[in-house]
């Protein structure tokens, strides 16, 4: 490639990281700053793209060597694109489907609630990159169920509230996508997913469910303005929830989106604009307060107060303002306010903070500078002594590097053990009482609660309730793990925060072979050095391995109990006729004794954070140690790429 590129894409970088900090104080034209940015963002990671497909092209001509082969995986890694997900939780009714529509500039994208029986399918809403089309991908829970839906037609759930026989397809259906043209910029690295607020009795969705849930980067809980603080099912939604978006997720911000802010009574549509902004301004301030005494929440995050965001929106005022829009020339301060009270653009806003289109575009622009640093480092002389002398820097510098990271890793490891052996004997010296919390509990008597026992038995410990069902979901396996899921909930905290960096996040973020401090010494090997200080998409993968291993382990003390207890499930779901009741209660609490569950639980938990600490030093030693090794490796010209 011509070593102009390289100054093209440094140029398009330096656009990107001097955009007028000033500009900013213009928010209110309708994020007017943000479109232009995200704008300038496109056109040069854009510009980047053709040159790494020119590239791309001219390497598939060649044969295959190392060096190819290597420089090929780097523009691969390039175009790898993990989008953030927002999960948007509310009941029937709350106003869901109207606030995506109106977010995303839609009319009747999502039907609204009310407009027939209620289901428990997950919604995906994501931007069609391809092109202008609006596409639908329905996911059946298996091909056979595919296959069933078309003979059993007849036989679905139809609308209660309809005539016609239009029928209702999703006890088969196990999510839906639906992807929209990327007009608004909002959706191009997000995905809004519509969730059931408790899982599904459907083991197949209940699994997607969970993996959705554990996935957010966001949760909205979304609940009509009228209900907000009255209603308790928006805050047991949330309580119900946060195991699997908080310690078992990567949830770095809760939004409580209060809707439907401009219905009002009729006395006081005479004065309706303060009123409404009175009411909205009085119910932030008490969810807030409610929030605030949310400690089973607050506790598994760092910064619970900072994470927390209340929003009141009107999608039926956004929509008749973005119908009367003026010309760009005609905008008044009006009417920008007006649309700035619905706070719709707010969320707007928030979804393209979210996108972070210009830490994307800068990332794949220094990547790619990086790809073309090496190719012409490795078109250079050989300067084979002057390559030695810098390879062992490096390698030094990887190597300490590589022991600080296992001295923390050290250090997590015997902090948990301690905590863990103090849940440990916590639960044994209160392992009766915990089975008969959910065996025996108090007020409820055994004659009508041997179903739940018997179907808790055959589930592997969980009660799935039905709908009409008036207990709630129990776990008994978790609830045997309260003990030691409660004495690591700080350090846990601690170090696998999600609205903060924690140790181990951010020795991997700050991991560096310091390539600036080595320029003076090795000038003549400043590409190599280039490539070498671009070299993080590391990082990414080890973070993003970082929060996988994090929700298995969190959720490592109650699988472990699980999978402990199995047997004496299967063996008490196997009783039957009088006295059966008993019996099962017998059949666990003997199994817990001689199993020895919490002393596995504590070993499975510490084992799964060893297995942590191995990866990301394997990791990062042999992946460091092959980029160094391919790019102070002198190849024969023509098989690279030329000008």
């Amino acid at each position: 490639m011509p070593s102009t590129s390289v100054d093209k894409l440094l140029s398009e970088k330096r656009k990107l990281d001097g955009v007028d900090a000033n500009s900013q104080k213009k928010k209110q034209k309708c994020s007017a700053i943000s479109r232009t940015t995200a704008l300038l963002d496109s056109e040069g990671k854009a510009e980047a793209k053709k040159i790494m497909q020119r590239v791309r092209s001219k390497l598939n001509r060649m044969p295959s060597t190392k060096h190819t082969t290597f420089i090929r995986s780097k523009i691969d890694m390039l175009d790898k694109d993990r989008k953030e997900m927002v999960g948007v939780f509310g009941k029937t009714g709350a106003g869901k489907s109207s606030l995506i529509n109106a977010i995303l500039g839609e009319t009747k994208l999502l039907p609204s609630g009310n407009q027939g029986s209620c289901t428990s399918v997950m919604i995906q809403v994501e931007a069609n990159m391809t092109n202008d089309k609006y596409i639908a991908e329905i996911e059946f829970i298996t091909v056979q169920g595919e296959e069933l839906s078309r003979k059993i037609a007849c036989f679905t759930v139809s609308y209660s509230n309809s005539d016609t026989s239009e029928q209702l397809y999703w006890p088969l259906v196990k999510c839906l996508t639906i992807k929209v043209p990327n007009s608004e910029d909002l959706l191009e690295h997000v995905v809004l997913v519509d969730l059931p607020g408790n899982g599904d009795r459907n083991k197949s969705r209940d699994t997607m469910w969970k993996s959705f849930v554990g996935n957010c980067s966001a949760v909205w809980i979304v609940s009509d303005i009228s209900r907000a603080i009255s209603e308790k099912e928006s805050w047991v939604i949330l309580d119900s929830t946060v195991p699997f978006f908080g310690p078992g997720g990567e949830c770095r911000s809760i939004s409580y989106i209060c809707t439907k802010t401009d219905d009002i009574e009729e006395s006081q549509k005479d004065n309706a604009h303060s009123n409404i902004c009175t009411r909205n301004e009085k119910t932030k301030e008490e969810v807030r307060e409610i929030f605030n005494e949310q400690e089973d929440v607050k506790k598994h995050f760092s910064d619970a107060e900072g994470l927390f965001k209340v929003f009141t929106v009107s999608s039926k005022k956004y929509k008749m303002e973005r119908q009367n829009e003026p010309d760009e020339k005609e905008m008044t301060e009006q009417w920008m306010n007006a649309l700035n009270d619905t706070e719709i653009p707010h969320l707007q806003e928030f979804l393209r903070n979210l996108n972070d289109h210009r830490k994307r575009a800068s990332d794949y622009i220094s990547g790619a500078d990086g790809i073309l640093s090496l190719i012409q480092a490795a078109r250079n002389s050989d300067m084979k002594y002057s390559k030695e002398v810098m390879r062992k820097d490096l390698e030094l510098r990887l190597k300490d590097n590589l022991e600080s990271i296992g001295q923390d890793m050290k250090k997590l490891h015997k902090v948990f053990d301690h905590c863990l052996s103090q849940g440990v004997k916590k639960s044994e010296d209160s392992d009766e009482k915990l089975m008969n919390e959910i065996l025996e509990p108090e007020g409820i008597s055994g004659s009508g609660y041997h179903k739940v026992v018997k179907c808790l038995c055959q589930n592997d410990g969980i009660y799935e309730p039905t709908r009409t069902s008036q207990t709630e979901k129990i776990d008994l396996n978790k609830h045997l793990a309260k003990y030691m899921l409660n004495d690591i909930a700080k350090i846990f905290t601690h170090y696998f925060s999600n609205d903060k960096s924690g140790p181990i996040k951010e020795r991997i973020e700050n991991f560096t072979l310091d390539t600036n401090s080595l320029y003076e010494k090795h000038k003549c090997l400043f590409l190599h050095l280039t490539f070498l200080e671009t070299e993080k998409e590391l990082k990414p993968e080890l973070i993003c391995y970082l929060l996988k291993k994090k929700k298995q382990t969190y959720n490592t003390l109650s699988e472990s109990i699980k999978d402990s207890m199995r047997v004496s499930y299967e063996n008490a779901s196997m009783h039957t006729g009088n006295g059966y009741l008993q019996q099962m209660k017998d059949e666990l609490h003997q199994h817990m004794k001689k199993a020895n569950i919490f002393q596995k639980a504590k070993k499975d938990m510490l084992d799964g954070l060893t297995e942590l600490k191995d990866h990301i030093a394997k990791e990062m030693k042999c992946k460091l140690q092959k980029s160094i090794e391919i790019s102070l490796q002198t190849p024969n010209s023509s098989v690279l790429p030329g000008k």
